[in-house]
């Protein structure tokens, strides 16, 4: 494993998360009582923030609009030490993620305000400046707020460096689907994994784990909330239980965090097994803080996964 920090590009979102938690179990169709909260996510951006945390180098490319929300978003990357090329459109508003949970963190529905991603297309990531940062990286990290052209530009224009990608939702899975093949490492959730083989969530993980495989997937971290996760690596399929959680607080950005604390382990020359446990167990202590709560440390992750039990090899 390299002793020197990867750097890694990240692009992709960077917005506004607004949370509404019922404190009662929750009622469809009804007002439920809770507690709002907001605070600065989006998938590039929580993935920027645990690549930081283990000490790698990030530059996040990301677009936002010329509002309060934007400022706000700004100020918390800089607050990150998280280096930023940011396109900003004055005229446009600054995306956002409103989410409803239920009483115990689990996610009971979405709405995803993402147009603004539409505009950090290939004109303005061929600019002079963009094209050094991928030319300089040592790993890239997409998500699926990009259009399907864009993604295949960038990853044709990374070559055979290290890449991943985050699905972000079934709606935007079907972005990453013609450039599966050439993606290194792919994150993803049993519904997006569901959404990309053309089958439903309720299909055996394995199975949508092996279509995956037969789609040209190369390396891939399938989760499943408590369930146990499907690692593939070139051809070979794994399950792998998620470390206990006593208590769950918010599942807003877990995947995001392991995606990112995988994806740094591998630039930096982890096996992809260790490194996708090591994500496994920093989105299990993602999930048991409140969107406020900071000090989390690479200490505590590393001993989560080593109490992991380990993966288990399915038959090809």
């Amino acid at each position: 494993m390299s002793e020197t920090p990867p750097s890694i590009l990240a692009i992709g979102a960077a917005h506004l998360d607004r949370r509404a938690r019922s404190s009662t179990p929750f009622q469809k169709g009804a007002s439920n009582p809770g507690v709002v909260t907001e605070t600065v996510g989006g998938a590039a951006f929580n993935a920027a923030l645990a690549m930081r945390l283990f000490g790698a180098r990030v530059r996040l490319c990301t677009t936002r609009g010329g509002d309060l929300a934007g400022e706000r978003v700004a100020e918390a990357v800089e607050a990150a030490c998280i280096d930023e090329h940011a396109f900003v459109w004055l005229d446009r508003t600054t995306a956002t993620y409103n989410a409803i949970l239920d009483d115990r963190g689990d996610l009971v529905a979405g709405i995803a305000d993402m147009a603004i991603y539409d505009l950090l297309g290939r004109r303005l990531l061929r600019q002079r400046r963009v094209r050094l940062e991928l030319a300089e990286a040592g790993g890239l990290l997409l998500d699926a707020n990009l259009s399907a052209e864009t993604i295949a530009h960038l990853l044709a224009r990374f070559g055979e460096r290290p890449t991943a990608a985050i699905a972000v939702s079934p709606a935007k899975a079907m972005r990453l689907s013609a450039s599966l093949p050439r993606l290194g490492t792919l994150f993803l959730s049993r519904a997006e994994a569901a959404t990309l083989v053309e089958m439903t969530p309720a299909t055996d993980a394995a199975r949508l784990a092996q279509n995956l495989v037969d789609m040209g997937v190369r390396r891939a971290v399938v989760t499943d909330g408590p369930h146990d996760a499907a690692l593939i690596e070139d051809g070979a399929i794994h399950l792998q239980a998620p470390p206990a959680v006593a208590s769950l607080r918010d599942v807003t950005g877990a995947g995001d965090t392991l995606a990112g604390v995988a994806f740094q382990a591998i630039v930096a020359g982890r096996p992809f097994l260790e490194a996708a446990r090591l994500g496994m167990a920093a989105a299990s202590r993602r999930i048991s803080m409140d969107a406020s709560e900071t000090g989390e440390t690479v200490d505590t992750i590393a001993r989560t996964m080593e109490a992991m039990a380990p993966p288990r090899s399915l038959a090809s």
